[in-house]
Parts: C-alpha cells; structure tokens; sequence
C-alpha cells in the first residue's frame, strides 16, 4: 500500500493484511442510488437536499441511460447512510449505528460516527476502508502507479482532457469496455491514437481511476502511514474518537474527470494518491463504490421477539415466539435445532446462508423453495423450477398458487 517518493502522504509504501470481501464491479449509479433512496426515505431515513441534483448523463448519448452515469453531489454522510439502508433494502444487517451500543441504525443527520459505531462483522453494505479501496484497485499489480501499468493515457480512464464525449463529465459506469469512444482534440492528452480495449482491472472492476472519485471510511492523517497501526490487520484507519473530529476530513480515492495526470498536481489519478474532502462537501466528482464484508448474519437477525404470541398449536419444547415483520411469526426451540414452528406453514427448515437475504427453506410437503425479503410471498421451487405464491392462511386449504398455470395447491398436499 502507498508508494514512495511521490507524495509524503503516501509513503513509506508498506504491507497490509485484508481479510477477503466484496465490492461492487461498477461505481453507484444515479439509478441505483435512487431506487434505494425511494425505499429509505419512506422507511426514516433522512438525506441532504444537494444528493436530489446529481449530475447525469447527456441525454442526446442513447447507448446509455443518463441515469447509468455514476451518482454524484453526495456527502460522507448521505453515503453512508445510503450503505446502511442499501442493507436494510436487501435484507442484510446494517452497519453503522449511532453509538458504540449498536441499538440504532443511523438513518438520519450528520453524525460523525467512530469506529466503535460500526459493526464489523456484519454482513450488510459499508464505505471501504483505504487499504480495501487500494487493494481492490490495485488487484494482484503491486508497485505500480495505475491498474495496467505505471502509463496513463485518454483510452483507458475517464479524467481532465482525456478526449472521451463527455470531457469535463463523467461517462457511464463501465464505459472503458473495448468499445469506449475517444475523440481527436487538439488538448486532448494522446488517448485517440490508442485502440479501445477493456481496461477492467484483473478483479474486473471498472473505474477504479477516473470517472468519479470514491468515499472510504477512514479518517484522514497525512502522518497515518508512519503510525505503526497503519500496518495492522484489517486497518480501519486513523480512530479518531466521538467529538474529536471537528475540521478532520475523510479520504476519498481514485480520481475523478476532473483531476489530470500532470505531476505538477502531485499526479492525482495514482491508485496511491490519497484525496481528502470535508464529510459534509458535496461535489460532482465524488461518488461511491459499496463493499460488503465475506460474512454472513444470523439467521433473520432482525426479527423480534414476541412473548404474548400463544397460537394453538402443539410443541413438545422450550422456546420463544419472534415476529419477523416480513414473514411472520415463528417458534424457535432452545435446543439446538436448525427446525423452526412458523405459525402458518407448520414444522420448516431453513438454511442459514445469507440469513434473510437468500432463504433456502425446506418444507416436508413441498421440498426445497426460495424466498426473501424482497421476493415474499412469492417462493421459487427447487424441483419443478416454478414460481409459487403463498395466498395466505384466509384461503386455506388451497395456500399456494403455480405462476405458470395458477393451479392451487393444498400446502399440506405433496406438490
């Protein structure tokens, strides 16, 4: 991580141990971003006004939507925010939180939040952490200056007189694909004469110099690299505690089509070159690219317990009621068993990969059947690769409807 002799910021160039994690192949889009916005805000999130005014794409150019264009004039804090209900939206348990307590998902204002306030281990959408951002830029090329190579030019990325249509804009995300048009200019910087190929990195992630430059966690420290913790495992940055963080800045990386190659701006589009910008700056060549933790949550972590729920049925064990507001109510026994009592579908099984992200559950009459948040009632069965739709009890004894033909069946008939 860093390289030497260019910037103090960046050196000295030193190793960091990151343990395995997701993230996204493309920037954020303006409609990515939106569709998540028109969920959170009608589920108590709160964002700034300037993040309803991104820049877009042209709409005369029909390759691409203007909303393919990555999201921009967000703040820290709105990307942040933004992360957590992106989690919420599929599922996955959030992030950050508005103490150290982790009893209240951060939805709303402008909380300089520690590292205390965030829940590592969970599974949900997060800002990376520097070390993250460089390790998922830089792929498996160590030392060198850009992705390909230590060499930049107009047929590779999107920056200031790059020689792209939209100079002084931003392409759409995953633009630099073998098929990227550059224009002759008289000030463009040599990127006409190259021939377009796919400049995806070896992870195939796109962007990741140019276009817009990208939010991460950390704080920012110009001594930081120098500070023995740097080299840690799973570095988080510099801990700058609760109410010590007036006039800090936060990093952002990668570039942006605003920034150029020349050294005498300190060669800005480097994968080493640390951007730093107040957290609550809005600007139009700031953007976001989401990771995501290699872990999985508990199984509907989110769901709550009901005590006074006592519905007729039989069950010979100990163990408490929950209401899963997406899904019902639930018995889960004490001991230790992967079988669960739902109120409605009697005695299931469900799998514990992705927690209630990606259910896989086991029904005895009906086998192996798909659901989640975003699906139910909706089930995709494993067998007969059918889509089935729970009616709900009021229509017992014929519960669950075959999309391909809307034949009923008895849930306690076999399929």
């Amino acid at each position: 991580m860093g390289e030497n002799g260019v910037q103090d910021d960046e050196s000295p160039m030193h190793l960091v141990w990151v343990s395995s994690f997701y993230i996204d192949r493309c920037e954020v889009t303006v409609g990515g971003w939106r569709e998540i916005i028109k969920w959170a805000e009608s589920n108590g999130y709160e964002f700034s006004l300037k993040q309803n005014y991104p820049q877009t794409g042209p709409s005369y150019f029909k390759e691409s939507l203007p909303t393919e264009f990555p999201m921009n004039m967000i703040n820290w804090y709105d990307a942040v925010k933004w992360c957590n209900a992106r989690s919420e939206y599929h599922g996955r348990k959030p992030v950050y939180y508005t103490s150290s307590n982790k009893d209240e998902v951060y939805r709303s204002g402008e909380l300089e939040i520690s590292e205390s306030f965030v829940d590592w281990f969970a599974s949900g959408y997060r800002l990376p952490t520097e070390a993250e951002w460089e390790k998922a830029a830089r792929g498996t090329i160590a030392g060198m200056q850009y992705p390909w190579g230590n060499s930049l030019d107009g047929s590779i990325a999107n920056y200031k007189l790059s020689g792209d249509p939209f100079d002084d804009a931003t392409t759409p995300v995953g633009y630099y694909n073998g098929k990227q048009q550059i224009q002759y200019r008289l000030n463009s910087l040599g990127g006409e004469r190259q021939k377009a190929k796919d400049r995806a990195n070896i992870y195939g992630l796109y962007d990741v110099v140019g276009n817009v430059s990208e939010w991460c966690w950390d704080w920012y420290d110009a001594d930081w690299y120098h500070n023995s913790e740097s080299t840690s495992e799973n570095t988080h940055g510099p801990n700058l505690t609760y109410g010590s963080t007036s006039n800090s800045m936060k990093v952002h990386r990668g570039g942006g089509f605003k920034n150029g190659p020349s050294s005498s701006e300190g060669e800005p589009l480097r994968l080493a070159f640390r951007h730093v910008e107040y957290p609550d700056e809005s600007k139009k060549s700031i953007g976001l690219r989401c990771v995501r933790s290699d872990l999985e949550d508990a199984l509907w972590f989110d769901a709550d317990s009901y005590h006074s729920y006592s519905p007729s049925v039989e069950q010979s064990s100990t163990g408490k009621w929950y209401q899963l507001n997406w899904f019902g109510f639930y018995f889960q026994p004490d001991h230790n068993s992967d079988w669960i009592f739902h109120a409605e579908f009697g005695w299931i099984f469900p799998s514990r990969t992705g927690g209630s992200y990606n259910n896989w559950i086991y029904f005895p009459k009906a086998g192996w059947l798909w659901t989640s948040k975003l699906a139910f009632p909706y089930f995709y069965h494993y067998d007969d690769k059918n889509w089935y739709k729970y009616l709900g009890i009021t229509s017992h004894p014929k519960s669950f409807q075959r999309y391909s033909d809307k034949q009923r069946f008895n849930w306690n008939a076999a399929f």
